[in-house]
């Protein structure tokens, strides 16, 4: 993670300080493995200490700075008498915040990472840690604030520091923090949510990475390891079933049946019989289940999605427990699918339900034409045709798994991506109401109803294809069960031309993706090339948005008009936009450097007026707002990225820059 990230994170945090502790160990002395409840400041002052973060192995010495997030498991063996130390915190981004530093944060968490670093400047963060230890012992709770405090001038310091030598942090190997717990913590309950929390990620992220680290879903992961272990109660031990079943984190031993008959075949005392029969006392654990287990063939997000909400709840920081309780939402949803399922039996077509939540249809010859074809059989007619059936179903990769959808859904509710579905033609029944008020679409959505928040409204409609950006476990897994579901991460697509041949792949429309790429680029074309004969040619133009008394400037790979203006235009950013916070989706900046990232154009959202522009000391003084040259817009019309509103930005954009230029 670059240290500018880093910055950025803690900048919008909030933090909360759990306990700062001074310990002494003595020569040879050992600290057992212990899981570190928060994110974790190691500051070292006397002595050398091997230092163990999840496995990861550092001699330290005096001076030393180490950090570990939540979860991380500490162990550490002194070599003399060793002194350290600890500084316990959480932080997090709350609500509202940008969604850009939402995404950052759950792709890198600072305050998950790993990494060990030393001071050149050391003497300051240690004066600051000794006070902020002796401020935090003290009771009263003022001190505690000034121990608050000392905490944000300590990690000023080391950011300075690191950022001053040059120093890139790491992200720990998620999958193999995840593996490492599960493996020791088995017989409990865990699910992915308790997990995800206890590492400090989003469910949806940790389950992906753990998937393109491992080849395997952390769920079907930990039922493998769970298998195994039974496998070995059961065959070097007189455990009773309902033991070996609460031995390896089943409470419920008829479900641990069930799953042991699923996965391994054969249930669970049939298993032991015919393995003492064979004489075949070998049970299925390997000296390392790691790679017996996850190099397994893959398979989707949740293998069984009994196992996800089967029993457990988050309880505390490392008890992890579920009740069986279900949602009134999911039992009406499963009630309701197998309404319709009795209902749908009398008709042509069956339906089977697929892995993910979805269905395939299997085409069923009606009974008269059968009997038609039976009779002529027997009056000894050859002249019968064969044709292979016709594909209705296709299977795409997503980022919950292998998902099946139609090869030509008619029914499709666009959670998310309206804009992409309706250039296409795809005309969805539903949408989301932050969707359907985008500006560049109103005149293109009648028909599309708004399914606002509600499961119910989506089931209602009766949708064959559900596209979605969510990552939200638990909203996806119900989505699923109402239809095949496709969930499309944010900012997937890094240009337009990735988003439409995207969605006119997966809806089976490269016809349409072609010709309405083709209209595109002949548009953006003739706005630029109207622009360039307008616009001087060192004209520059710079894409800003003012928010709550933060300014933030956008490069080319940014909404609020980013793209349109240097990515499609091909325009001149003003001299204080560097190449590298071209790069950045957005860069922070102080009202103090206003003028430096001001060009003579200027594209700015705000929720404020003209007037009020004209009339601040600053703002006021850059040559846009005294020259008339500053596109006004707000959030509504500038957030939005979609392939129409990406052209008609560009339109609306190019022509004022040639009116303004006239002037």
């Amino acid at each position: 993670m670059s240290i500018e990230d880093h910055i950025l994170l803690w900048n919008h945090a909030v933090v909360r300080m759990m306990d700062v502790r001074h310990i002494v160990m003595e020569f040879n002395e050992k600290l057992p493995a212990y899981y570190l409840p928060a994110s974790t400041f190691l500051l070292t002052t006397r002595g050398s200490a091997k230092v163990s973060l999840d496995g990861n192995v550092s001699m330290v010495r005096r001076f030393h700075v180490l950090h570990g997030g939540k979860g991380t498991r500490l162990e550490i063996e002194a070599e003399d008498v060793f002194e350290f130390y600890l500084i316990l915190y959480k932080a997090s981004l709350v609500p509202p915040f940008r969604r850009e530093l939402q995404l950052l944060m759950e792709r890198e968490n600072p305050f998950q990472q790993q990494y060990d670093f030393i001071p050149q400047y050391p003497v300051e963060l240690l004066n600051k840690v000794k006070r902020m230890h002796r401020e935090w012992s003290r009771l009263n709770t003022l001190e505690k604030l000034h121990a608050k405090s000392l905490f944000y001038q300590f990690v000023y310091e080391l950011l300075w520091q690191i950022q001053r030598q040059g120093f890139e942090t790491d992200s720990p190997d998620l999958s193999e923090q995840a593996i490492r717990y599960m493996t020791e913590n088995y017989q409990h309950n865990i699910t992915i949510e308790s997990l995800a929390q206890l590492l400090n990620y989003s469910p949806q992220y940790l389950s992906r990475k753990f998937k393109d680290q491992t080849g395997n879903s952390p769920i079907n992961f930990l039922i493998m390891l769970r298998m195994d272990k039974a496998q070995e109660l059961l065959l070097t031990s007189d455990a009773t079933l309902q033991e070996v079943a609460a031995s390896v984190g089943y409470p419920d031993m008829f479900y641990f049946n069930r799953m042991f008959k699923k996965h391994v075949g054969i249930a669970p005392g049939q298993y032991k019989k015919r393995k003492l029969v064979s004489g075949k006392i070998q049970y299925s654990a390997k000296k390392s289940l790691t790679s017996s287990i996850v190099k397994r063939v893959a398979q989707r997000y949740i293998d069984d999605e009994d196992e996800n909400h089967y029993q457990y709840k988050l309880e505390g920081d490392f008890t992890l427990y579920r009740g069986t309780k279900t949602s009134m939402t999911a039992t009406l949803l499963l009630c309701l699918m197998l309404l319709l399922s009795a209902c749908g039996t009398g008709g042509t077509n069956t339906t089977t339900a697929t892995a993910n939540g979805g269905s395939q249809s299997a085409n069923v010859q009606p009974a008269d034409a059968a009997q038609g074809g039976a009779a002529a059989g027997q009056q000894g007619s050859t002249n019968q045709a064969s044709s292979a059936p016709t594909e209705t179903t296709k299977t795409v990769s997503t980022v919950f798994g292998d998902v099946t959808i139609p090869v030509n859904p008619k029914r499709i509710v666009a959670i998310d991506y309206l804009g992409s579905l309706v250039a296409l033609g795809a005309n969805p029944i539903g949408s989301s109401e932050w969707l359907m008020q985008n500006p560049y679409l109103k005149d293109k959505i009648d028909g599309v109803e708004n399914v606002g928040d509600s499961i119910e409204k989506v089931m209602e409609m009766e949708p064959d294809l559900i596209i979605t950006l969510t990552s939200d476990q638990e909203k996806y897994e119900l989505f699923s069960k109402i239809a095949p579901t496709v969930s499309v991460p944010y900012n997937k697509f890094s240009n337009v031309h990735e988003e439409i041949n995207y969605f006119g792949e997966l809806l089976g429309v490269q016809e349409k993706a072609t010709a309405w790429l083709d209209d595109y680029d002949t548009r953006i074309a003739a706005a630029k090339a109207k622009v360039k004969q307008a616009l001087p040619e060192d004209a520059t133009v710079s894409v800003l948005e003012d928010q709550d008394k933060s300014i933030y400037v956008f490069g080319i790979i940014s909404g609020r008009g980013g793209r349109a203006i240097y990515e499609a235009l091909g325009l001149n950013p003003p001299v204080g936009l560097t190449e590298e916070i071209m790069k950045e989706k957005y860069y922070p900046i102080s009202l103090e450097k206003l003028g430096d990232f001001a060009g003579d154009y200027v594209v700015l959202t705000s929720p404020k007026a003209m007037e009020e522009y004209k009339a601040d000391p600053l703002w006021s003084q850059l040559d846009a707002i005294k020259n008339d040259r500053v596109f006004l817009w707000t959030e509504d019309q500038s957030w939005f990225q979609d392939p129409i509103a990406m052209l008609s930005q560009v339109e609306e954009l190019a022509n004022w820059l040639i009116e303004k230029s006239k002037s």
